[in-house]
């Protein structure tokens, strides 16, 4: 029998089937050695006279098997076509109609040719009854063309697979469609910004169907001083927290922070605390001695007694890391070199535990250790229940052991 194109229709044989048991060979597997797909098996096996929905998933067996399985454009139309029967299946999937259909969406899941996979990825995402074990397949397909669209769309898939997926460590194609789902639940955001990709995560913060705990938003307010590009997608966040749109502002530019002062949702006093913030931040410039170096700015407000976090974040907020060195100093009684040496190192826990000793709190750390130390999110020290330091003392003071700094 010659194949069919993919654009071609099926062979009207110009009968149905009467008895497809006379029809096809008894066989139990779709593919073949060579091309693919065993022509044999594609029939359906029942032992009663099959009713409608049974009759019209062996039509469309049997027409495939007829027009030539060898040609992948048969396979694809096949795939679409059992998809559009899904939902006419019986729901409890025992019976040997659904047994037989889903055993053909999975050896068609399993195609060689991405084409064939493809097809039934695009028929088979906006199923609500989609096989799981179809989905998941699909799901985890190295072609972005197959997995895209069922990642992006697919509802059958649920938290718990889409957290394995995650886990698994996708590409960041595979992270950004799953952030752009309909809804996002808060355990799979908080997974998506803590693999670390950086375009994943802005898509996220563009999805107002995802919900985001506080204490991940949190981390991407603080990570967003070296992301320029979410500082905007976190202002017109909805629902940000008052004390994050004031954090906010301290870093970002003025087109950022109008935003933010003039969302709905802030009110007065939120708003007035906006713009000290970013009033503070120009004085913290203006303030500045004609001819000050950063660190003898440092070291003059130790004197006065004012070298504390707030000085710290409005240093960083102008990225002048020379000033968070000096203070880190100053206030660790650790040597300059030293302080150099952890700062540079990229080792989150020794930077947490200098700002520590500095007298500073797991906040000031975690800005220390993206924007000073420059640790990129994914390898960054988190607090623990949103404030705390995760290690204690005797693991800190070991941690900064191992640099020369003694207890």
């Amino acid at each position: 029998m010659a194949g069919a194109s993919a654009e071609s229709p099926p062979r009207d044989t110009g009968r149905a089937p009467t008895h497809p048991q006379r029809l096809l060979p008894n066989s139990s597997t779709l593919h073949g050695p060579d091309d693919g797909v065993a022509p044999e098996l594609l029939g359906y096996l029942f032992e009663e006279p099959p009713a409608d929905i049974g009759r019209r998933v062996g039509d469309a067996l049997v027409e495939s098997r007829l027009a030539g399985m060898g040609d992948a454009g048969v396979r694809a139309m096949l795939a679409r076509k059992l998809c559009r029967l899904l939902p006419d299946l019986p729901p409890d999937g025992r019976d040997k109609v659904t047994t037989v259909a889903l055993r053909a969406l999975e050896e068609l899941a399993r195609d060689h040719v991405t084409h064939v996979r493809e097809a039934l990825a695009t028929a088979v995402k906006d199923i609500a009854c989609a096989p799981p074990a179809v989905v998941k397949k699909l799901a985890r397909d190295v072609e972005r063309s197959v997995a895209e669209p069922v990642l992006h769309y697919c509802a059958t898939l649920t938290d718990a697979d889409l957290l394995a997926i995650i886990a698994n460590q996708p590409t960041s194609w595979a992270l950004s469609a799953i952030a752009r789902r309909h809804q996002v639940s808060a355990p799979v955001s908080s997974a998506i910004v803590d693999a670390g990709d950086t375009q994943a995560s802005g898509v996220l913060l563009d999805n107002n169907g995802a919900v985001i705990p506080e204490d991940t938003l949190e981390k991407l307010v603080e990570d967003a001083a070296e992301n320029r590009d979410w500082q905007a997608k976190l202002a017109h966040r909805p629902a940000l927290p008052r004390r994050l749109a004031v954090r906010l502002a301290d870093f970002v530019d003025s087109s950022v922070v109008e935003v933010l002062r003039t969302r709905p949702d802030f009110d007065d006093a939120t708003v007035a605390e906006i713009a000290a913030a970013t009033r503070r931040r120009v004085d913290w410039i203006e303030a500045c001695a004609p001819g000050e170096t950063p660190e003898r700015r440092a070291v003059r407000l130790h004197r006065q007694g004012t070298l504390d976090e707030t000085a710290i974040g409005d240093a960083l907020s102008w990225n002048e890391v020379g000033f968070v060195r000096a203070a880190l100093a100053l206030r660790s009684a650790v040597r300059p070199v030293l302080v150099d040496e952890i700062l540079a190192s990229l080792d989150a826990r020794a930077v947490t535990a200098l700002v520590w000793r500095a007298g500073f709190s797991m906040r000031c750390a975690m800005q220390v250790q993206a924007r000073a130390a420059g640790i990129p999110p994914r390898a960054m020290l988190n607090a623990r229940e949103g404030t705390a330091f995760p290690l204690t003392p005797s693991d800190m003071a070991r941690h900064l052991a191992r640099y020369g700094v003694r207890a």
